[in-house]
């Protein structure tokens, strides 16, 4: 079978519901719309599905002129892609500090109704500086918008597999993807080739899959309720299979962007590993 991609994903608010596309522009610092927003308290610090995992029953969407944000009740709140006209605020993300452009008082209103706590939302500014990891990249400059650290996770179909039939094996139920929140997943490689790789490429395309990816609490989360099914898990399964060296509840690659700027990905796209 030749390796290819078999689905994309973005999630344009940051820990909020995420978005199948069947195609998607890549950017320098990630996938079109990916994480270029993120909810934040009053003093700019990030909020997490780890804290708050009613943040996954959020769920946007993309048109033309808006982010569109649906509540489970069925109300909307519509932002305008166009950047507003304000200064860059404080944005804090694990002790990082970055810059955001604050959404305004309407959406400030309409979220905090949701989340019954005062928050604000912001979005990635034009000249965005926010550098991933220099003590990994070394020279290279990556930059990447609200992820927690990289702009994009690359899983693969037969990871999963191999996950799931471990499950099955303790009596647990098998898990959709969704739980892992990637970016792109590729289709037609052993399970866990991602880590046995450095570079995800294709026609005028070439991603570094540059650090493996640990797991945090959010993989508890079903993405569709908010709610815990099996509390712990897969983080413990994760840490029993020994597909990365060290030990630890490893997913998905983390990777940036070589090549491709500008490129559009989609379903199907052939892709090779090396």
């Amino acid at each position: 079978m030749t390796p290819c991609i078999s689905s994309l994903h973005i999630y344009p608010v940051k820990s909020l519901a995420g978005i199948d596309v069947s195609r998607s522009l890549l950017t320098a610092e990630g996938l079109a719309h990916d994480r270029r927003w993120v909810i934040t308290d009053e003093k700019g610090e990030f909020m997490t599905q780890r804290s708050c995992a009613r943040m996954a029953t959020l769920v946007p969407a993309i048109d033309d002129h808006h982010l569109i944000l649906e509540a489970p009740d069925g109300r909307h709140l519509f932002i305008a892609l166009t950047p507003p006209e304000v200064a860059p605020s404080r944005v804090r993300i694990f002790g990082t500090e970055c810059q955001g452009l604050d959404e305004g008082d309407e959406a400030a209103r309409w979220l905090s109704d949701f989340f019954e706590r005062s928050v604000r939302l912001k979005r990635v500014p034009r000249d965005n500086q926010r550098r991933v990891s220099p003590e990994r990249l070394g020279d290279h400059v990556a930059r990447t918008g609200f992820a927690d650290g990289y702009p994009l996770l690359v899983t693969s179909t037969s990871s999963l597999a191999a996950l799931n039939e471990r499950l099955k094996a303790r009596s647990l139920p098998p898990l959709p993807m969704s739980r892992f929140r990637p970016n792109i997943v590729i289709s037609g490689t052993p399970a866990f080739a991602e880590h046995e790789s450095t570079t995800l490429a294709g026609d005028q395309l070439s991603l570094w899959l540059c650090k493996p990816c640990e797991r945090c609490r959010i993989t508890t989360i079903n993405q569709s309720s908010g709610d815990i099914a099996v509390p712990g898990e897969p983080l413990k399964t994760l840490m029993t299979m020994g597909h990365v060296a060290g030990g630890g509840a490893f997913f998905g690659e983390n990777a940036v962007v070589m090549q491709g700027d500008g490129q559009w990905l989609h379903k199907s796209m052939s892709i090779r590993m090396d």
